[in-house]
């Protein structure tokens, strides 16, 4: 068995596609193809005429099918400070299982982390459908997410609805014009958020006849925008999903909130005024929340919210120069580390980090260094997801003396808590 790792083009888009979504346990139709690569990859089908430099396929050379399938969504994430860095968004990662543990996956990764350092992307990025995948691959844990519920009895919150904000009930056109120039407010001042282009608004948001009159399950998308003095602060997309269909006290179902993005505390609790007003429903579902949110102490009894607490996007390091002088911190200092293991051998080596707090000089060198580490922890320390502190009591490396371990941790603290709800 040979297996060639190749470009997906037009003429094997349709069997890659079902090759990813074989793992996953479903078959994509031809349209919803059509539609992922007009949208999501931003490529015209119809003019389609070169191979894609973002998408690979593994392909068996004896049965003459694709047996993997991996790609690098294009994406900007937000880093401390507030600068913006390339990042591989990695994606429609899989494995048939008539050919797992043959080193296949493994290969593909390293051929999308090639391909990211060759197009000068600073970090490589990924949601894990399984958390232990990643680590051996360089990945640490970027930024948490919390998966939230609670009753609709429980809904309290401890200040009224905040006047000067207005909240209207928009259709899809004229959310899909405001809600992106919202969202774009945010993200570039979020710790970890991404970038999202008009493609993947659409691609997100997309509703066949069937799923937008749909009369029981899933309903379709509504979408609520916060005005303040006229202009758009603010936003909150959700459906529901009732078992008949019809709102009624014996068949009340759940409201599910998409997401709720706000640009000032003001706009962020009327939504929730909003939100927590709508009737008919026993229970309200939020996922993908950020750490450091405050809806927690906004409720008159914050016991009653359900946190699930599980990791979010993963980062990786592809250029450690590039990635460590674009962030800022938080002391005035010069400390040396040394980052090996975890298959990057690429990046493996001993920096000088020399920082004035905003102007940081990134250099390889020879010298001993102050502290050691696989390249995943120092991705976590960097966004301030995990001080380094913890991972030292984790076991995870060890420390000449505290003083350099207090040090990293002044330095690399943050602000404000990384969050990425751009799910890809």
């Amino acid at each position: 068995m040979t297996i060639k790792i190749i470009p997906v083009d037009k003429s094997n888009i349709f069997e890659w596609r079902s090759s990813v979504r074989t793992v996953f346990g479903d078959i994509p139709s031809k349209e919803v193809v059509i539609r992922m690569v007009n949208e999501r990859f931003m490529i015209d089908y119809d003019s389609w005429n070169k191979p894609s430099d973002r998408l690979i396929a593994a392909f068996d050379t004896e049965s003459e099918q694709i047996v993997g399938s991996g790609g690098a969504d294009k994406y900007t994430i937000t880093v401390p400070g507030g600068e913006n860095i390339k990042m591989a968004g990695i994606a429609y990662m899989g494995t048939l299982p008539t050919h797992k543990r043959r080193g296949i996956f493994s290969s593909m990764m390293k051929t999308l982390h090639q391909q990211a350092r060759d197009r000068g992307d600073a970090v490589a990025g990924l949601w894990a459908s399984q958390s232990l995948l990643y680590s051996r691959f360089g990945y640490g844990l970027a930024t948490m997410r919390e998966d939230w519920v609670i009753d609709t009895h429980n809904t309290s919150l401890s200040t009224d609805s905040p006047k000067g904000i207005s909240v209207r009930l928009v259709d899809k056109n004229k959310a899909l014009s405001e809600i992106p120039e919202i969202y774009e407010i945010f993200r570039k001042c979020q710790n970890g958020a991404t970038d999202r282009t008009q493609g993947y608004w659409s691609y997100l948001l997309y509703e066949d006849d069937q799923t937008k009159f749909n009369k029981s399950g899933r309903s379709g998308f509504f979408f609520a925008i916060a005005y303040k003095n006229n202009k758009p602060s603010g936003y909150a997309i959700y459906n529901f999903n009732k078992e008949s269909g019809v709102a009624h006290e014996d068949d009340e179902g759940s409201l599910i909130v998409e997401e709720i993005i706000s640009i000032d505390r003001e706009s962020n609790n009327a939504l929730w005024h909003y939100i927590f007003g709508v009737e008919l429903v026993e229970e309200i579902s939020f996922n993908r929340r950020g750490s450091n949110d405050p809806l927690y102490y906004m409720l008159k009894n914050p016991r009653k919210l359900k946190r699930n607490i599980i990791d979010g996007l993963w980062a990786r390091i592809i250029d450690p120069i590039k990635m460590l002088e674009s962030r800022t911190y938080q002391e005035s200092e010069k400390i040396t580390i040394n980052i090996s293991g975890q298959n990057q051998d690429d990046i493996e080596g001993t920096y000088t980090i020399e920082t004035d707090g905003k102007n940081t000089e990134v250099k390889k060198t020879n010298n001993n260094p102050d502290i050691s580490m696989r390249p995943s922890e120092l991705s976590s320390i960097y966004f301030g997801s995990v001080r380094a502190s913890e991972f030292y009591q984790a076991g995870l490396f060890d420390i000449k003396n505290h003083d350099i371990l207090r040090k990293i941790n002044k330095m690399f603290s943050v602000e404000q808590s990384p969050w990425c709800n751009t799910d890809f």
